[in-house]
């Protein structure tokens, strides 16, 4: 069954989009929908009775583009374009224009017709969307380190899409030999296999992952430590994965070189202090080989510990748990350890000792042996434990800062990683302290400067945290902690370090975002997505305050769905969610960008309908109650119709959110009372209730 033709013409008079149809050969406008007024700001009349009214508004930027698309319309039967047009109060306005050519029965050319649609705010958004892609992009291709990026595919495959100029140069792989490449078209096939194990691990755990793996690439066969970070979109799937890759080639070299020469290394160790030892790649650490030294240092002779589980029996019960907690970390791949603890002599006293340990791994990556060293270190344990102060400072950039009474400053003394935190040598920064200060961030060397000023006059602990521009062109946060002392000229001089917290300061900032994010969604309601009662009434109290400060016209509306009850009791409580959701949505449609539909509870709604007149305010209420009435929602088997009553007030200077909700809510009372399915305004002057 043909639909009736005004059906089609309500249809389109009442889209948001712009319709028109312009006549051949004269080009004379034939139709023009309302919703050009609002796109356009000119009334439909001044477009019917000026015909080239239309070429004359677009910006005269996009002017010869747009008239030169008529001739490409002409040839090609169709055409899709964006371009400007500025309104008369000057705003500037983004046009996408779908526009074809329709002909008659024997191909002659009729009419022209388009669609044109404003997407000022797609193209803002997009706009923005690529100058945060064109900053991402301008760090991945400066970084140092290797970085590759590959798409996961619905299949589970993986499409490399991206390698910055380090990766390029390392691996002997440009961008265009690499792009549409997979793990298998790329590597050999058992490489392929290891490697494609370790993205669906880090797809399936959703989180970063870090391994080693040696490839054979056209620039030779690496090692490399690859940390693996997963990129999710909104409904959680992991669509990207970004490869960090650091060359450790010349470390997995040295360590086969070891393996090789471990055994002439044991001979040259029998004089030795240490202990060296291989033991099995098990937590027990059973020793199968240890240096001779072994029996001069602790009273044992090899063949007593050999294949025997004896290191837990002989570390001191105090230092067992942490002991063990550092062999676990050892296996679970956290690379080598270092522990101090106590072991026990054969004569039963204990040696305060250091030993280092390393998994050793085969070339497929599983594990061998643990290699290690022992070394006694009890005659200087004393000392050990009284530079504990400045031990506990490691790992960062050790320092000494003096600054004289004259406000001179300059480091004593400055571990080598001076370099990694302001890019300057120690020699540089015991000559004086600016090349450090140079490199703090504008914004907070005010604030540095102001901690160390405090901390000299009171003798106070300094801890600041503050941003670096490293000269090398990366930004990095550091963290840095010291303790003051005064010398005997007045001079202060600080003992501390200062570390890189550049990663604990980006999850703090993502953890501060995501605290904002859960904020926002504790106004929405849940079920329809609209703003809840609580943001509401919040922002009707904004909006009372405007009202009053500025006496702008604003006004409310308040609007339930008619026979609620009866659809809940009919259909049940699902279909009454679905119609919920549905009046939540054509409100969307209906009303205007900045207005305001929120669910106060139940099926209870209000709309907040600022710099809108009284007349203006009903209008939108009544389009809003026809566009519900023309509703038609589907819901399981069941396909229901219904309305809505509204009730409209004006915001008064000296209203109150509790007296402007009142007289809205009598409004909406009397259009229930008085039939439902309509609009029903507050008197202008008397406060009675009239009916719209």
């Amino acid at each position: 069954m043909l639909l009736p033709d005004d059906f089609f013409a309500s249809l389109v008079e009442r889209v948001d989009d712009v319709i028109w149809a312009v006549s051949y050969p004269h080009f004379q406008l034939e139709y023009l929908n309302p919703a050009a007024v609002a796109v356009f700001g000119r009334p439909t009349q001044a477009f019917m009775d000026d015909s080239r009214l239309w070429l004359t508004i677009v910006h005269p930027d996009d002017r010869d583009d747009v008239a030169a698309s008529h001739d490409r319309l002409l040839q090609l039967g169709t055409v899709e374009r964006r371009y400007r047009i500025l309104r008369p109060d000057g705003e500037q306005v983004w046009i996408h224009d779908r526009a074809w050519l329709m002909r008659g029965q024997r191909g002659e050319p009729l009419r022209l017709c388009g669609v044109a649609r404003d997407v000022t705010r797609e193209m803002a958004e997009q706009e923005q969307l690529n100058s945060t892609l064109k900053l991402h992009r301008r760090f991945i291709e400066s970084a140092t380190d290797p970085i590759f990026l590959a798409r996961v595919e619905p299949d589970d495959t993986f499409v490399f899409h991206y390698n910055n100029p380090a990766h390029r140069q390392l691996t002997g792989i440009s961008l265009e030999a690499l792009r549409s490449q997979t793990p298998d078209t790329l590597l050999e096939a058992s490489q392929a296999a290891t490697v494609k194990a370790h993205y669906r691990e880090c797809v399936r755990l959703k989180r970063p992952i870090q391994y080693e793996e040696r490839l054979d690439l056209p620039a030779g066969a690496r090692d490399w430590q690859t940390l693996l970070v997963p990129v999710e979109d909104a409904a959680g799937n992991v669509i990207e994965l970004v490869g960090i890759a650091r060359d450790i080639t010349p470390l997995k070299e040295a360590e086969r070189k070891s393996r090789d020469a471990f055994e002439a290394l044991d001979q040259l160790l029998q004089a030795s202090p240490v202990v060296i030892y291989e033991c099995l790649p098990t937590p027990d650490l059973i020793p199968i080989s240890i240096s001779s030294s072994v029996e001069r240092l602790f009273g044992y002779v090899r063949d007593e510990l050999l294949n025997r589980p004896i290191w837990q029996d002989m570390i001191h019960p105090d230092d067992m748990v942490q002991s063990l907690a550092k062999v676990h970390a050892l296996f679970a791949g956290e690379g080598p350890i270092q522990l101090n603890y106590r072991l026990r002599h054969r004569d039963g006293h204990y040696l305060q000792v250091q030993s280092e340990k390393r998994l050793v791994l085969d070339t497929g990556g599983h594990p061998i042996k643990v290699v290690g060293a022992i070394l006694d270190v009890t005659g200087t344990y004393r000392l050990s434990q009284r530079l504990e102060k400045l031990g506990q400072q490691l790992p960062g950039f050790i320092y000494q800062y003096l600054l004289t009474p004259s406000g001179e400053g300059r480091f004593l003394y400055a571990s080598s990683s001076s370099m990694v935190i302001y890019g300057a040598t120690p020699d540089e920064l015991a000559q004086s302290d600016t090349a450090a200060f140079g490199v703090i961030h504008p914004d907070d060397r005010y604030s540095v400067k102001t901690a160390i000023e405090t901390s000299a006059e009171n003798l106070s602990h300094w801890h600041c945290e503050y941003r670096i521009r490293h000269p090398q062109g990366h930004e990095l946060w550091v963290e840095g902690l010291a303790t003051p002392e005064r010398l005997e000229d007045g001079s202060v001089m600080w003992h501390g370090y200062i570390a890189d917290v550049s990663e604990r300061k980006r999850l703090q900032l993502e953890l501060e975002e995501s605290e904002a994010r859960f904020r926002r969604l504790a106004s929405v309601d849940m079920l329809t997505g609209a703003p809840n009662r609580r943001h509401f009434m919040h922002c009707l109290d904004a909006e009372l305050t405007r009202v009053k400060r500025h006496g702008v016209d604003s006004c409310l509306v308040m609007f339930d769905a008619d026979h609620f009850k009866r659809i809940n009791d009919t259909f049940g409580h699902v279909a009454g969610d679905d119609v919920l959701k549905a009046l939540v949505s054509t409100g969307r449609k209906a009303l205007r960008a900045h207005d305001m539909l929120g669910r106060l509870g139940g099926e209870e709604f209000a709309i907040l309908l600022p710099d809108t007149s009284f007349e203006g305010a009903v209008t939108l209420a009544e389009r809003y109650r026809q566009a519900v009435a023309d509703l038609q929602v589907d819901t399981g088997d069941a396909r229901i119709r219904l309305t809505v009553s509204l009730g409209v007030a004006a915001l008064r200077t000296n209203d109150s959110s509790d007296s402007a909700m009142e007289r809205a809510d009598k409004a909406l009372y009397a259009a229930k009372t008085s039939g439902r399915d309509r609009v029903c305004r507050e008197g202008e002057e008397t406060g009675d209730v009239t009916i719209g």
